[in-house]
């Protein structure tokens, strides 16, 4: 085995904003009230259609106007005719859906928003709201993403003539020279099934208005408040220099909260048409029902291969349920997900096909991992079933195919460049902390014995894109170090904080920098009028993209008290020392200034520093002793990962147990231990949630199943076992902290992982494949079939939408 380092936390800090979440001071959206001197607060209730598919008829509000205590109530029609289409990243050639902030004539999936009621009390808008009558004419639905393809499949877009969105076929390599060369084939189809991100909060707004001087406040459960701001102008007709938009502590966003759907729009709308405060809060059914949700793709697969295991191409058609419209980067996504078919493995050639297409369903938007898990899934389940295939040992698959570290930097035929990795030594290294020879001969000694418990093992190896990839002038994070007179130095950062332990990390940066302790540093975020900039915390991009510019500029700003202490003390730059909050003369520890004074020196005297031109972000100068940074990363950067885990399925009643998982991770060089191994922990609850319970169901008419937590099945704590979880660290060129992402690892691994192992405990009896979630009842179903010799996997013959379809 190649020789490996594992990662050792040098200093894991505890969170330091962890005080307020858990002794109840915390302040969430709906804790929230407006300044003192503002007028009430109102509160907005939406009201929502019940059918999936249906045209608008008539309207009528007035029994719910006539309510003590309500202020208005509104059609969509009569709030949004005038307002620009929601954004969203066209493809070429692609259908362009043109849908505003609520629905006008038509509504296209149950929980599209028809109108609105602004009351004086949040329970008087939800009685008013029950009180609206709207007559609607139902139109048929279709929720199955294969049916739509159909020819007489009902549209949601007449004017499309199809309910296909777009087409897209990427790839590279010669594949027809590796399916004719290869000694073997195999065709799979798998579903990822629609996920609800299910944050702790729902989405939360509150809006305030003053006409005085033209001003918007914003307060928001956001992943991206720039993002806001920019949306909030366009639709408002506001300049963005009129909006101040602040983040409130967030309970969790997990992608759901990037970008606005609508409603929040309608909010702020309202305060700025009556100047009072508007407060909207959604409910958890309005969440699971009416919020974007993730993943949603059936993909057919077919592999070429050789008789010792190695891949020489894959086939992927790919059927993505776009939803009712398009929103974001909705398209994205499954092309996102061809794109990273390569994974670790060296694959000379792929050819991927991407269908999008429109259901009357919620809208998909990137979830936890945003495409990359797709990607993952579609591998390792091809892997395993090579190795089921050929009757080799899956690890011995992998090791045939892994990307070796001297093989880097690495290009893939698909065309993303890997920065760095180390995936051979890192899977040795995870079989050895399973203790996978031993986990082995328990599997053969429990078979032996017929026993009902079937143990089974799985395993994934992958990697993960964070960070971003777009060349400069693209996106950039920025940044504000400031030393202060008491000695003290302040971050004022871009990010959008959704609870990672941001205000713990940028602290360890700037508190290194400056010798300083931790409670020498102030760490400032989640406001818009900061002197800094980001696009938010979302693809594990925030340490390596806004870490990096909090680095910089501190880094900055630390020269610079440099070159003032200089020429106070008469000596160079590179004699000075800087530690305990003053800087000295090396080896005269008498000569000595203290940081607080050299900033108050130069607030003084400004001219004794040169001050950057003015900050890009705001337009505003840095002032005093401080710097200004941003940040483009050259490229993405790729971490990796490989899990195992071992499972109990229990033959008599379909239910799974994890009974042990192994996780090692490498996510570049990490700055707390502790916060990244509580991102791998976090991810992986979700990853084991896909796999096993979670899933949006709807039936045929378009009518949601998974209207409460009753129905969309959270895993608790009793099934989301202790983890092993270890880290090495491959630093990423890309960065000075070398830094990659971790927060989707544990959503992109624990799928296949899982969904591997109980497919290796079920083998004995024929099953070969299974989609998630693999509930109780699926598995018993599979295992009863199996017994009974009925069984059948999914037919993987692709449709004929995709241009190489064969019969």
């Amino acid at each position: 085995m190649d020789k490996i380092t594992l990662s050792k936390p040098t200093r894991p800090e505890q969170r330091r904003e962890d005080y307020p979440l858990i002794t109840g001071r915390a302040h969430y959206v709906d804790d929230l009230r407006p300044p003192e001197g503002r007028p009430a607060m109102l509160h907005m209730a939406v009201v929502r259609s019940p059918y999936a598919h249906a045209r608008i008829e008539h309207i009528q509000l007035a029994e719910a106007q006539a309510m003590p205590g309500i202020i208005a109530a509104f059609t969509g029609a009569e709030l949004v005719n005038t307002m620009p289409a929601l954004d969203f990243m066209p493809q070429p050639d692609s259908k362009k859906p043109e849908r505003r902030p609520m629905a006008l004539d038509r509504v296209r999936y149950v929980g599209d928003p028809v109108a609105v009621v602004l009351a004086e009390s949040q329970y008087g808008a939800i009685d008013a709201r029950d009180l609206i009558d709207i007559e609607y004419e139902p139109l048929r639905a279709v929720t199955d993403p294969e049916a739509s393809l159909a020819p007489d499949a009902p549209l949601l877009y007449e004017e499309f003539a199809s309910n296909v969105a777009f087409t897209r076929r990427l790839g590279g390599g010669d594949i027809q020279a590796a399916f004719s060369q290869a000694e073997h084939t195999l065709r799979l189809r798998l579903v990822n099934q629609r996920l609800a991100a299910s944050p702790l909060e729902p989405r939360a707004c509150l809006f305030d208005f003053d006409p005085s001087t033209g001003q918007l406040s914003a307060w928001l459960s956001s992943q991206a408040i720039y993002r806001a701001r920019e949306t909030l102008s366009r639709f408002l007709g506001l300049d963005r220099s009129q909006i101040r938009v602040y983040n409130a502590d967030v309970g969790g966003g997990f992608g759901s909260k990037t970008i606005f759907m609508g409603e929040e729009i309608i909010a702020a709308a309202l305060a700025v048409k009556y100047a009072r405060p508007v407060k909207w809060i959604e409910d958890r059914s309005e969440n699971l029902q009416a919020q974007m949700h993730g993943r949603g793709q059936i993909n057919y697969i077919e592999a070429a291969f050789q008789s010792d295991g190695r891949i020489l191409g894959l086939k992927v058609s790919t059927i993505g349920d776009l939803g009712a419209f398009l929103l974001g980067i909705t398209e994205l996504i499954p092309i996102n997900t061809i794109t990273q078919l390569s994974g670790p493995y060296r694959i000379p050639a792929i050819d991927g096909e991407v269908v999008g297409v429109f259901t009357n369903k919620s809208p998909t938007t990137p979830y936890r991992g945003a495409g990359r898990p797709e990607a993952t899934y579609i591998l390792e389940r091809t892997l395993e079933r090579i190795a089921r295939e050929l009757q080799l040992d899956p690890v011995e698959v992998r090791r045939r195919n892994l990307l070796l570290p001297t093989d880097f930097p690495y290009t893939t035929v698909t065309g993303l460049r890997y920065d760095s990795g180390n995936y051979q030594p890192a899977l040795e290294r995870a079989l050895e902390l399973a203790g996978y020879t031993k986990w082995r001969e328990q599997q053969c000694q429990r078979r032996q014995q017929g026993s009902s418990k079937l143990l089974g093992i799985g395993l994934s190896t992958f990697n993960e894109i964070s960070g971003d990839n777009a060349p400069p002038p693209g996106p950039l994070e920025s940044a504000t170090v400031r030393i202060c007179r008491d000695g003290s130095v302040q971050v004022q950062s871009g990010v959008s904080h959704t609870g990672q332990g941001h205000f713990t990390t940028f602290a360890q940066i700037v508190a290194e920098r400056f010798a300083l302790p931790l409670d020498k540093i102030e760490v400032l975020m989640n406001d818009s009028a900061l002197p800094a900039f980001g696009i938010g915390t979302f693809g594990s991009r925030t340490i390596q993209t806004a870490g990096v510019a909090v680095f910089l500029a501190a880094e900055a700003a630390r020269e610079k008290a440099l070159q003032v202490a200089a020429r106070l003390l008469e000596a160079a730059p590179a004699d000075l020392v800087l530690e305990e909050g003053q800087i000295s003369v090396r080896g005269v520890p008498a000569r000595a200034v203290a940081l607080g004074e050299l900033a108050r020196l130069v607030e003084e005297q400004p001219e004794l520093i040169e001050h950057e031109s003015p900050n890009p972000a705001n337009g505003t100068p840095i002032e005093g002793l401080a710097a200004w940074h941003a940040f483009q990363s050259p490229g993405a950067t790729f971490s990796s990962g490989t899990h195992l885990a071992l499972v109990e399925v229990d033959s008599e009643t379909g239910e799974t147990h994890i009974l042990n998982y192994v996780a090692l991770d490498d996510c570049g060089h990490i700055i707390n231990h502790l916060l990244a191994e509580g991102q791998l922990h976090g991810a992986l609850a979700q990853g084991i949630g896909q796999a096993l319970y979670e899933e949006i169901l709807y039936d045929e008419e378009g009518q949601p199943l998974s209207g409460t937590l009753m129905d969309y099945a959270l895993p608790n704590s009793e099934q989301v076992p202790s983890f092993i979880v270890e880290t090495i660290e491959t630093p990423s060129p890309y960065n000075p902290l070398g830094a990659k992402g971790i927060g989707e690892s544990g959503c992109i691994g624990a799928p296949p992982t899982i969904v591997n192992a109980v497919l290796d405990a079920l083998a004995p009896l024929g099953i070969t494949a299974l989609d998630m979630p693999l509930k109780p009842a699926t598995v018993w179903a599979a295992i009863q079939a199996a017994r009974n010799g009925t069984f059948s996997p999914p037919d993987p013959t692709p449709p004929a939408i995709f241009s190489r379809h064969t019969p």
